[in-house]
């Protein structure tokens, strides 16, 4: 997300809605934490697909990483933590959602498999609307 929108969020709101997130999750949802010092430098979210898509898809909700970290190791390892609890948990394929535009985060998924399928979406959960793009994969199950 560019500074802009960045700066026009509520800062209120984004603590008031972490804070039920991370205490009171949906049901099946999962947090992976990735710290230096004991201290957090990015996080995953993931857990079930929404009603609509098949019973064994996962979706990847969140995937963030400091930028002083980036390029070092953490961000991958992060994402194929949750892509191997994603199997663990039974899912045979996943989804995720990426801003149009989003080269960086683009690139990385593309670099773990995640393909773009074609799925797009509109976003009103923020002013004005983000376009976001699915990527998606089968997950392996050894």
């Amino acid at each position: 997300m560019t500074d802009e929108r960045l700066d026009g969020m509520s800062i209120e709101r984004a603590t008031a809605h972490w804070q039920r997130n991370i205490t009171d999750p949906a049901k099946g949802t999962e947090h992976l934490i990735v710290t230096h010092d004991d201290l957090p430098v990015g996080f995953a979210i993931f857990g079930p697909a929404p009603n609509d898509c098949a019973p064994d898809t996962g979706q990847l909700y969140a995937l963030n990483l400091h930028p002083d970290w980036w390029a070092q190791g953490l961000g991958s390892t992060l994402f194929i933590a949750s892509e191997q609890r994603l199997t663990a948990l039974g899912y045979a394929r996943a989804f995720l959602w990426v801003a149009k535009g989003n080269e960086r985060a683009i690139s990385f998924y593309n670099k773990h498999g995640w393909l773009d399928d074609g799925g797009t979406l509109e976003d009103a959960h923020f002013d004005p609307p983000i376009i976001e793009h699915r990527h998606s994969r089968m997950l392996n199950r050894s």
